[in-house]
């Protein structure tokens, strides 16, 4: 089992990796940019209208935010082109939660 002691800190770091259209990376660059430089209560407020009027969106953001909000969560990312023909781009996202 796990065990968690009251004055001990425990660090969780988790990676994923996904491919990414290459036609939607600067989409996505934008709403990493404003995720790092907005307040990210305002930010979920203008994500939750925003999907409110787009109910075709695919991608909400929520998640990210809810770690940051809820959880005080640190996170990274990495935009590679890992093939030129046909363009494959990953983004390798890593968050950091202290609990």
């Amino acid at each position: 089992g796990i065990y968690l002691l009251e004055d001990t800190v425990c660090t969780v770091v988790l990676q994923a990796i996904n491919s990414v259209s290459p036609t939607t990376v600067d989409k996505f660059q934008a709403f990493v940019q404003e995720l790092t430089t907005s307040d990210p209560e305002e930010l979920v407020i203008r994500q939750l209208e925003k999907n409110a009027e787009d109910e075709n969106s695919h991608a909400s953001g929520l998640g990210l935010l809810t770690m940051i909000n809820d959880w005080k969560a640190k996170l990274g990312w990495k935009i590679e082109t890992i093939q030129q023909e046909p363009e494959v781009v990953t983004v390798t996202t890593v968050v950091q939660l202290v609990i």
